[in-house]
């Protein structure tokens, strides 16, 4: 008979959240799906005898602290990751329903005095700007588009700040999304001398649709989990309680799997039985997210020529190291957030980040990845300032520079990042 061994292709995964910290739920599980890595589980060092007087031979050892922590590796889903999601940044708003949107087109650049008017208010595009409401032409139309979103989504007039002001790639289409999910931007107008709106209003407002989960950081009270690592190969289970998620990174780049890493803390590991204590755990279907997906903008402006990023977040959490007779943790307490997006690389092609880290602007970087209209991921860090970044130059090909953003709570809303997870799946209560 051939000796069984445990296979990381047999293991799974599923987690559950927890009512009360530290007690495993006995339903409600989700077999999560893992990109190949966790190390999640307990382990107890032993202490050096410190006794002399006895020759040299080592005397008994004792027992140190148990310890929890580790990392898993995870896809980027639109259903699963909301778990994620969740332990991160806490509970979600939803709603269900789809925002009204419009756009214009532009076919050229426009002139000196050409308008578009949002929402009963006139903004003008002008070689020499004055105004508020006026828009400086660039030199081509990419030019003049990126100012218009910028000069959009900056402003403080209340007919247009209910919506938010993006671009198409190729920076020839301005399109407006109302933020209120429903059908009140419905009656949101839009007009354009210089463009071809899609409408006279805003269309395609639903209560009925997608469900759109937002998160937001800075939520004081996070939730934890119980995650069963269940290797059934040779029928052990190993469940983890207590388990709450303090970082998470995501690398963009042009081509690849899309997957996270999420760095864990846990209580402690129950004595592993040849039995579930997950029982039959609810599977989802997976749909991932693709990296040929993503996008990366700046003020609602797609950022050209990036090269690479990885978007990071940490709750810092802290470890209640309470003295016990298990030697466990009494628990983890968030900290002081950080994060940002480290090692933002860019094609040297222009100088707009450049100009903006030197003057200290403080900007809204957003990414995330799109399937279709009702099967997206968006993140918003909603105030960034760029650190001054060298031009190092290495032989002859193509000059890049380098940015560590960092994000800041932002003076209005009150918080740093807002995530929305858009998908059929109707909460993550």
């Amino acid at each position: 008979m051939a000796f069984k061994r445990a296979r990381g292709a047999n293991a799974i995964v599923a987690g559950a959240f927890e009512s009360v910290y530290g007690t495993s739920p006995g339903s409600g599980y989700y077999k999560l799906p893992i990109a190949g890595d966790i190390a999640l589980g307990d382990e107890q060092g032993r202490i050096a005898s410190d006794l002399i007087g006895f020759g040299r031979e080592p005397l008994a050892s004792a027992d140190d602290v148990v310890n929890n922590s580790g990392d898993v590796k995870v896809p980027v889903d639109l259903r699963y990751f909301g778990f994620w999601l969740k332990l991160l940044f806490g509970a979600p708003t939803t709603t269900q329903g789809v925002a009204a949107s419009g756009t214009i087109t532009f076919a050229t650049n426009p002139a000196d005095a050409d308008t578009v008017t949002i929402n009963s208010v006139a903004f003008t595009f002008k070689n020499t700007p004055t105004l508020a409401t006026h828009v400086q032409i660039g030199t081509d139309l990419a030019a003049t588009l990126a100012n218009l979103i910028v000069t959009l989504n900056a402003s403080a007039n209340a007919s247009v700040t209910p919506a938010t002001y993006s671009a198409d790639a190729d920076l020839t289409m301005l399109t407006i999304t109302h933020d209120t999910i429903g059908t009140g931007g419905n009656s949101f107008t839009i007009a354009a001398s210089a463009g071809t709106p899609s409408g006279a209003t805003l269309a395609g407002g639903s209560t009925s649709g997608p469900y759109n989960h937002v998160f937001v950081s800075g939520v004081v009270d996070l939730p934890s989990a119980s995650i069963e690592i269940g290797m059934t190969d040779v029928e052990q289970f190993f469940m983890n309680y207590g388990v709450m998620a303090n970082t998470f990174s995501i690398p963009m780049q042009r081509s690849g799997l899309l997957n996270a890493t999420i760095g864990l803390m846990a209580q402690g590991e129950r004595t592993p039985t040849g039995s579930t204590g997950a029982g039959t755990p609810t599977e989802l279907v997976i749909e991932r997210f693709a990296q040929g997906q993503g996008y990366l903008k700046r003020d609602g402006v797609p950022l050209a020529r990036v090269q690479s990023g990885t978007p990071k977040f940490s709750n810092e959490m802290e470890a209640d190291e309470s003295i016990r007779p298990d030697g466990r943790i009494g628990g983890a307490d968030a900290g002081q957030l950080t994060g940002g997006i480290d090692n933002l690389t860019v094609r040297f092609g222009d100088p707009t980040l450049y100009n903006l880290a030197i003057a200290k602007t403080p900007l809204e970087l957003s990414f995330g990845w799109q399937i279709s209209a009702t099967k997206k991921l968006t993140c918003v860090y909603h105030r960034v300032i760029l650190p001054k970044s060298k031009l190092p130059i290495s032989g002859p090909k193509g000059i890049q520079a380098s940015y560590n953003a960092m994000i800041e709570r932002h003076p209005t809303l009150l918080r740093s990042a807002t995530i929305t997870l858009v998908n059929d799946f109707a909460s993550y209560a």
